[in-house]
């Protein structure tokens, strides 16, 4: 049976960002579906685009009032509606790996295979822990991106960052830290499509959700370490990794290695394509 793809995106990004990933797919004879997380929009705004940033900075935002369920029912929906039509193989970039893996633990019998693209999957800690750990140290993208964040997260209860409002050296900081192998004018189409507001994660229980021996455990699943990544290091990438092997030594990642920076392959999709392709013979033959 041909399984259906559905991909979920990571943070301050939207279903949109799949779209040659979902185009190179389709020339192979694959289905997919990109699913847009709760919220996407929420902070374009007029004062937004105009960088009005002291209205700006004072709007109110809806990701304030979206919670951690949102979101995996958001990713469970979409699970349920393709699995109609056979096998799905579940794919989570970079925070999208949170709700993916919470969604495994609810319904781990709708899914044939998860893919982790340089995905959180936190095991034995909260979410939110990982980023302070040694393995994150070399990481460029909490720098790269502070000087562009407006208000303070905690207090506001959501993310705000002003990517439109970085000037020509904070934007090669995040270039280089988001997706290196991008000249300027191609990072700027990733700018024009990222969103302003983003849930806050990084604190608070709500967010706790880690892989279950007994749910996630029972799913293949595939870690697709992103080898020039500088927002995600490739020692937390292994980090996780070990983690879930550990968790379930019978069923270890099945781990593949393609060079591209965090985000670069969304524009050069060929390489996640073949792993992805090759993926699919496994999840439509029932490796389950």
């Amino acid at each position: 049976m041909i399984p259906t793809f559905v991909f979920v995106h990571g943070s301050g990004s939207s279903g949109h960002s799949w779209s040659a990933t979902q185009r190179e797919m389709a020339a192979r004879g694959h289905r997919t579906l990109a699913v847009d997380l709760p919220g996407r929009g929420a902070g374009i705004t007029r004062a937004y685009y105009e960088q009005d940033l002291a209205t700006f900075a004072a709007e109110p935002s809806a990701m304030s009032d979206v919670t951690a369920d949102d979101f995996v029912g958001q990713v469970v929906d979409a699970v349920r509606l393709a699995r109609r039509h056979g096998p799905v193989v579940l794919v989570a970039h970079s925070f999208g790996g949170l709700p993916v893996t919470a969604a495994a633990n609810a319904i781990p019998e709708l899914i044939d295979r998860v893919v982790y693209v340089a995905a959180q999957c936190p095991v034995d800690r909260a979410p939110g822990e990982y980023p302070g750990l040694p393995a994150w140290s070399s990481s460029d993208l909490f720098t790269a991106t502070a000087p562009l964040l407006v208000g303070d997260p905690a207090r506001q209860g959501f993310v705000r960052v002003n990517w439109r409002g970085a000037d020509r050296a904070q934007r090669d900081a995040l270039r280089r830290a988001i997706s290196g192998e991008l000249t300027e004018e191609q990072f700027l189409q990733v700018i024009v499509t990222s969103q302003p507001d983003e849930v806050f994660w990084l604190a608070g229980t709500e967010w706790d959700h880690r892989a279950g021996k007994d749910t996630w455990g029972r799913i293949p699943h595939t870690f697709v370490r992103l080898t020039k990544d500088r927002s995600m290091p490739p020692a937390a990438q292994d980090l996780y990794i070990a983690e879930g092997d550990a968790l379930t030594p019978e069923n270890p990642f099945d781990v593949r290695d393609l060079e591209s920076s965090h985000a670069g392959f969304f524009r050069r999709p060929a390489g996640l394509a073949r792993i992805l392709d090759d993926v699919s013979v496994r999840a439509g033959a029932g490796s389950r």
